[in-house]
């Protein structure tokens, strides 16, 4: 009686956690109207229902299952929007479920998903007699046996009513035919999964198993390779005893073998992530997307409903892909004018990282993506754990404008003050250059104290800043005795660097800082195209790009104040 007060109360919890969830979510509804949250509503909704319908009936998987399941989720956050929306009639008709024929003599349940390991630890505290198996990525099914001889092979389905798969099934050698038993009916659930040959998740991924066997039972006439490659696993025996070590004896005893060596009781959570972290970096026979954890004792059979049970729930893998919705797209400047365009995105959780932003590259790539706010788009991590966009996986139908920065303003000499129109990003840019480690190599000036300087007007050009004092920068606003004395520290750090060193944060990055040092400023700007093409190797292009750099009045100008300050070399 203990334990069924303490799973009622893990299924409020279950219940209020949803709920919190969703109300959070209900803050980052989209400002749309009732008419175009209702157009973009019936789009997606029609959209999920195709891919159903595709999966269901025909055994094609359209849509990898993490896109799916972000967009299904895209699509409850947007009805929990706009709660008066009605779907149009001819697209909720759709969803309802294609007329199965079978009944199932135990409903299939589903599962709960936990989403981290706080809530896997919050789940397992009010449970006990816990077990761990393998969430294998395969089609679910009913097999029903009589007298020990395989009668019935019943498709999931809804989970109170399935396809009939008989004649399919009594094909596959990798489904049990008979069992070794004197029991007159047995029913068993499991999964049908497409057997892999050394398989690691981690490395491997799901390479499309469902989607083979779901193809292979919905198909006129068995392949070779189906007939193979297609077995059962068993992780449910219905209506067997009562604890889970009896009922896995008694499985293998009848002559089931997948399902049963790898199911194993679990204490804590340590126990539950070390054979989760195992089956995900081991090789395997099958493609799994997590573990389930189950309670040894449920209730029979003959009580289960199609709904996530409280005796059991999953927690998946972290998936390979991730969806988030874009919010906005803004576009920055680069020291070279190099045009970048960044999308900011409905934070989400991909692998360990929590990702607001993501850089879309060049204008090119943007264009060529056509990202728009409301979209919703695929995120990856690509090498050192960076997250990329590959793709969009749903366009809103409503493509919101957007005001893209002119190509032609922006080049190499350009923006050199930020009080040029539209140069505050590059002249930014120019300063984070000028004091990192390719420029002056300054520590502690970052781009937010460039920012707060630049507001502050104490940096009308790119070497003004080496005129403030003490006393200038302890009046600004933000600053104390300790963060002035550091930002004058550094300010005299930068007097003390040579005119090489300035010169190439400026912008001189076409030939080496050795070279700059060498020849000397004056010597540089005395060159004409043809020196720079002997002295220095540049091409014809590249002599006229130096030309043009040290030629330029701005750059000039700041070599003046260098001098003034006393910078070596100028």
């Amino acid at each position: 009686m203990v334990w069924m007060i303490k799973l009622a109360l893990a299924w409020l919890l279950v219940s209020v956690c949803s709920d919190v969830s969703f109300a959070k979510g209900r803050f980052d509804c989209p400002s749309w109207s009732a008419e175009r949250a209702k157009t973009e509503l019936n789009l997606l909704t029609r959209a999920l229902n195709d891919w159903d319908d595709a999966y269901r009936l025909r055994g094609e998987s359209q849509v990898e299952d993490e896109i799916y399941d972000g967009l299904a989720a895209q699509q409850a956050l947007w009805r929990g929007c706009f709660p008066s929306i009605a779907i149009n009639e001819s697209v909720a008709d759709l969803a309802a479920e294609p007329p199965y024929s079978v009944v199932h003599p135990a409903a299939h349940t589903g599962l709960v998903k936990l989403a981290d390991e706080s809530a896997v630890q919050a789940w397992m505290s009010l449970r006990q007699g816990l077990w761990v198996q393998p969430k294998v990525d395969g089609v679910a099914v009913t097999l029903v046996y009589q007298n020990g001889r395989l009668v019935s092979a019943i498709s999931r389905g809804s989970g109170e009513r399935g396809e009939n798969w008989t004649t399919r099934a009594q094909a596959l050698p990798g489904i049990p035919q008979r069992l070794n038993t004197d029991l007159p009916q047995v029913i068993v659930q499991g999964e049908l999964f497409w057997r892999l040959d050394e398989h690691v998740q981690q490395r491997d991924g799901g390479q499309n198993a469902r989607a083979k066997v779901a193809g292979a039972m919905m198909s006129k006439a068995l392949s070779p390779q189906s007939v193979e490659r297609v077995a059962f696993w068993a992780w449910e025996w219905p209506d067997g005893p009562e604890t889970m070590s009896e009922r896995l004896s008694g499985l293998k005893e009848m002559g089931f073998s997948f399902g049963i060596t790898q199911t194993h009781e679990v204490a804590s959570l340590n126990d539950v992530t070390r054979w989760r972290g195992l089956w995900f970096e081991q090789p395997m026979p099958f493609a799994s997307d997590g573990v389930v954890i189950r309670q040894g004792r449920r209730p029979p059979g003959e009580n289960w409903s199609a709904r996530p049970p409280i005796w059991a729930a999953a927690w998946k893998y972290p998936p390979p892909q991730q969806t988030a919705e874009v919010t906005s797209v803004a576009f920055s400047v680069g020291r070279t004018g190099r045009i970048s365009a960044v999308a900011h995105l409905r934070p989400v959780t991909l692998g360990d990282k929590r990702v607001r932003r993501v850089s879309l590259g060049g204008l090119s790539r943007w264009r060529k993506l056509d990202v728009r706010p409301g979209d919703t788009v695929a995120l990856t991590l690509a090498g050192q754990g960076i997250p990329r966009i590959s793709r969009v996986v749903w366009r809103v139908a409503e493509r919101e404008a957007i005001v893209v920065p002119d190509e032609s303003h922006y080049h190499a000499l350009s923006c050199w003050r930020p009080d040029e129109e539209g140069c505050l990003t590059q002249y930014l840019s120019r300063l984070v250059w000028l004091s990192g480690k390719e420029g002056l190599n300054l520590s502690g000036l970052s781009e937010k104290t460039w920012r707060s300087l630049i507001e502050g007007g104490q940096v009308p050009n790119l070497a003004s800043w080496l005129a403030l004092s003490r006393e200038s920068i302890a009046g600004l606003r933000g600053y104390g005795p300790r963060s002035a004395e550091k930002l004058y520290g550094q300010i005299k750090a930068a007097k003390g660097r040579d005119a090489a060193q300035w010169l190439r944060g400026l912008g001189m990055t076409f030939v080496p800082i050795s070279h700059i040092r060498q020849a000397g400023w004056e010597r540089l700007a005395a060159r004409d195209e043809k020196a720079w093409r002997r002295d220095a190797g540049l091409s014809e292009s590249g002599a006229r790009r130096a030309l043009a750099f040290t030629q330029h009045p701005e750059l000039h100008a700041a070599v003046e104040r260098l001098k003034a300050e006393g910078v070596q070399g100028f």
